[in-house]
């Protein structure tokens, strides 16, 4: 039953990490919280657990980072790394679909360009674009630390299972 519960949260949790209307890597460690709590800390102990959560932030944190990035390399200033930022976050909440995150990302850094830097449309729509980019960078990004974290977790479950148990 712990494997179930932790493979059905695994993998809406990956899903979640390309698609931003489900958490991603939280989603991730909440599957692995709830099945080290279910086993009695037996495969995964609080160290590990502490190791995943810091994956997890590494994860919503570099998204984040990375967003800003993309539109600070395609000549956003300051105000439109916030823009897109801001933009990436409230894209997440209020669009919870499929490119919600980078239209926000977009909208965000090209409307802070625009509006307080006092930059062109040109200008303004590069900024927007390499928003766009760097939120695509960074849903691969996240991706990337979900699967670890999985493969990390499997492998503390594997190491402790008794031979007999082993599915392989």
């Amino acid at each position: 039953m712990e494997l179930i519960v932790l493979s059905v949260l695994c993998f809406f949790g990956l899903i979640g990490t390309l698609l931003p209307a489900l958490p991603g890597s939280s989603l991730i460690f909440i599957g692995i919280l709830v099945y080290a709590v279910m086993t009695h800390f037996q495969a995964i102990s609080g160290v590990q657990l502490f190791i995943l959560f810091a994956l997890m932030l590494v994860g919503a944190v570099g998204q984040f980072l990375i967003t800003s990035f993309g539109a600070r390399v395609m000549g956003a200033g300051r105000y439109g790394i916030i823009g897109a930022f801001v933009g990436f976050v409230l894209g997440t909440i209020f669009i919870p679909a499929p490119g919600g995150c980078l239209l926000g990302a977009f909208a965000g850094a090209f409307i802070c360009e625009m509006a307080f830097a006092m930059k062109n449309e040109n200008e303004s729509l590069k900024a927007g674009i390499g928003a766009v980019i760097g939120a695509l960078f960074s849903l691969f990004f996240e991706f990337f630390i979900g699967i670890v974290m999985v493969a990390y977790t499997l492998y503390l479950i594997w190491r402790t299972m008794p031979p007999n148990q082993l599915l392989i």
